[in-house]
């Protein structure tokens, strides 16, 4: 096991333990730092905050509106039920927007603290905990290439090709598994580069 193992959780554990087949052994593995993204997840949230700030607003009163706490007037006269109901329906798609640019930085956060990355001697593995219950693994043997983008504390990204496949216009696409976050990066690619027998 990798050196971060004594700090994994149990279920995580557990699971990458019940993937493996006989004889396979762990070489590295480890839970990706969320704080790697961090950058993109503020960004994702301050859009949320811009958005939210003029789409809650006109929903709370599209909801004032239907209640009949606020008046609501078209050339003049008092609109209809249908009317607050079609505007309610109308503002109902921009608060869920917003709602969900609030909370998918924090979604990101939960699943990666319930996710595993580890490497094997015979493939790699992403083992999920939580509502994403699951595991996906990719052979060693179609590992075809790695990128690697560093951070100061040895964390980092791994960029990881796995095949080619081709797209609506048929030409080729590569295949990749994105690792983002994962505690010394070069250590674990090191060991996928000294097990995968294609990679560049």
């Amino acid at each position: 096991m990798g050196s971060d193992t004594p700090r994994l959780e149990p279920e995580l554990l557990r699971r990458l333990t019940a993937e493996l087949s006989a004889g396979e052994r762990v070489l590295y593995a480890a839970v990706p730092d969320w704080r790697a993204e961090w950058g993109k997840l503020a960004a994702i949230f301050m859009f949320g905050l811009c958005w939210s700030a003029v789409a809650f607003t006109f929903f709370g009163l599209s909801i004032a509106a239907v209640f009949g706490f606020i008046p609501l007037n078209v050339e003049g006269e008092p609109s209809g039920i249908w009317t607050r109901l079609a505007i309610f329906a109308f503002t109902l798609p921009f608060a869920a927007i917003g709602a969900i640019a609030l909370a998918a930085p924090f979604l990101s956060i939960a699943k990666s603290r319930r996710t595993l990355h580890a490497v094997t001697d015979a493939r790699l593995i992403n083992v999920y905990a939580g509502h994403d219950m699951g595991a996906e693994s990719y052979p060693l043997s179609a590992i075809n290439f790695i990128k690697r983008q560093d951070r100061r504390d040895g964390t980092g990204n791994l960029a990881i090709g796995y095949g080619v496949e081709k797209d609506s216009d048929g030409d080729p696409r590569p295949l990749t598994l994105d690792w983002t976050g994962i505690p010394d990066v070069r250590h674990a690619e090191n060991l996928i580069r000294e097990q995968a027998k294609w990679v560049r």
